[in-house]
């Protein structure tokens, strides 16, 4: 139909999650090492940094096998 199968649709869906959760969890560890460490703001912003980093580095790495599936 649209040249996509149920895999990569199911990859796709996987990688939303995934890229949202990584996001969410820097959030929650970096208020929560603030909070301890009372750092306020700092650590916050350096996990979220590094979950909205890791979140792309996992789409790359998922565009690169959809990608490969196509040829």
């Amino acid at each position: 139909m649209l040249g996509i199968n149920l895999q990569q649709v199911a990859a796709i869906f996987a990688l939303s999650i995934e890229a949202g959760l990584s996001v969410v969890v820097g959030i929650f560890i970096g208020y929560y090492a603030d909070k301890y460490l009372h750092t306020a703001p700092w650590l916050l912003l350096v996990f979220t940094c590094l979950g909205f980093v890791a979140s792309i580095m996992r789409l790359r790495q998922i565009g690169k096998i959809i990608g490969s599936d196509k040829k």
